[in-house]
C-alpha cells in the first residue's frame, strides 16, 4: 500500500471505470493508484498543493482527466508544504499526451527577520496581542512556512519596523488584512514588533 501524505490537505479522489483512483497532493503531485491494490502507477509534479479532487471526460473517444490545481483553504493561509508557487493552473492529462509542463517558481523569503530594535519587556504583551490579531492569518513568525499569507519571520526588516504603516489602512485591505484602526494602538504594534522580532531571535540557529 501507498505510504500516507506527508501532511494534512491533499485533493479528493476520482475513481474511473478502469479501476484507476486519482488523487492530488499537498506536496505537490498528482498521482493515479490501482484501485484494488492501491500501488502506484504513475504520478506527475504539479508545481503547488491540489486541494481539489479530478474529474474525467471523454471528447472523439479520447478520455481526459482534468484537475484544478491550486493552494488555499484555511489551512492553506498559513501553511505550505512545498517549496514551489505556482498560479492557479487547471491540468489535463491524456494517454499519449506530450505538452511539457509549465515552468515552477520557487517562493521568495527574505530570510529570517533581524535588526528591528525591540525591548524584550514587551515580548510577553506582544504574545498574547499577536495571538488574537495576527496568528490566524500570519503562522508563528520564523516556525511556519506561511502559506498564501506570508509568515512575518520571513519579511523584510523595514516591513517589520513600519509595521504600523500596515495595521492601520494598509495598502492591503483590497487582499483581506484587516484595518486595525480603532482595535489597535500604537503601543500595541511595538509589542507586536517586540514578539516578531523576539520569536525570531529565540529559533535563530547557533553559529
Amino acid at each position: 500500500m501507498t505510504p500516507p501524505f506527508p501532511r494534512a490537505w491533499n485533493g479528493g479522489t476520482l475513481t474511473t471505470a478502469g479501476n484507476l483512483v486519482f488523487q492530488g497532493s499537498a506536496d505537490g503531485r498528482f498521482i493515479a493508484y490501482d484501485a484494488t491494490s492501491g500501488q502506484k502507477l504513475w504520478e506527475t509534479p504539479t508545481g503547488t498543493g491540489v486541494v481539489a479532487a479530478a474529474a474525467t471526460y471523454m471528447v472523439d473517444g479520447v478520455q481526459y482527466v482534468s484537475v484544478a490545481v491550486g493552494w488555499g483553504g484555511v489551512f492553506g493561509i498559513t501553511q505550505r508544504v512545498t517549496e514551489l508557487q505556482s498560479p492557479g493552473t487547471v491540468y489535463t492529462f491524456a494517454l499519449g499526451g506530450k505538452a511539457p509542463l509549465p515552468a515552477f517558481t520557487k517562493y521568495q523569503t527574505e530570510g529570517l527577520l533581524q535588526g528591528v530594535k525591540y525591548d524584550p519587556k514587551n515580548v510577553p504583551e506582544g504574545t498574547a496581542i499577536y495571538v488574537a490579531a495576527c496568528a490566524t492569518c500570519h503562522g508563528v513568525p520564523g516556525v511556519d512556512k506561511g502559506g498564501n499569507v506570508k509568515n512575518l519571520g520571513y519579511v523584510s526588516t523595514e516591513t517589520i519596523a513600519n509595521l504600523g504603516d500596515f495595521v492601520f489602512a494598509g495598502p492591503f485591505r483590497d487582499q483581506g488584512m484587516p484595518d486595525f484602526t480603532g482595535k489597535l494602538k500604537d503601543e500595541d504594534v511595538v509589542k507586536i514588533q517586540a514578539f516578531i522580532q523576539g520569536t525570531a531571535d529565540a529559533i535563530r540557529p547557533n553559529k
